[in-house]
């Protein structure tokens, strides 16, 4: 390589080298992708993370895949709960970074309620008892105005 002057020379000369791990460190890294699915109880916020960095190894490893059709590859790995949301996405024409897509998730799963790690934790809360008086009678006050 000390021979050789111009950078772009070096580059080609890598890129014969270790081109063909780059290829199978590339499908490999597709793979990943089209088999990652949401699964229940999973953050919403966790599975795109993983999402995103799998789309930026696939960038680093030189795939070449437009914004548009990535935030396309993050809403069809998401769970079924998500269909609204990805109904209005589609019917409204939006247009986000992964990270406006993953904090708008974000927000609908709070609103949709679609995580069931949040589903799980409101029914905990709900089958406790109100109150440590239950079962007891409360006494009445009296109504000392008449």
């Amino acid at each position: 390589m000390q021979d050789v002057e111009l950078v772009s020379d070096i580059m080609l000369s890598l890129k014969d080298m270790f081109g063909e791990q780059g290829r199978s460190a590339r499908q490999e890294t597709m793979r990943q992708i089209y088999n990652t699915k949401m699964t229940d109880g999973n953050l919403v916020r966790e599975h795109c993370l993983i999402m995103i960095s799998n789309l930026n190894t696939l960038e680093v490893l030189g795939a070449d895949i437009d914004g548009e059709s990535q935030v396309d590859m993050i809403l069809q790995s998401l769970l079924e709960s998500f269909k609204e949301f990805k109904l209005n996405y589609n019917m409204n024409k939006k247009i986000y970074s992964f990270f406006e897509l993953m904090n708008e998730l974000v927000a609908a799963e709070g609103i949709l309620g679609t995580s069931s790690v949040d589903s799980n934790m409101a029914e905990a809360s709900t089958s406790q008892p109100k109150s440590k008086d239950k079962g007891k009678k409360k006494k009445k006050k009296k109504d000392f105005t008449k």
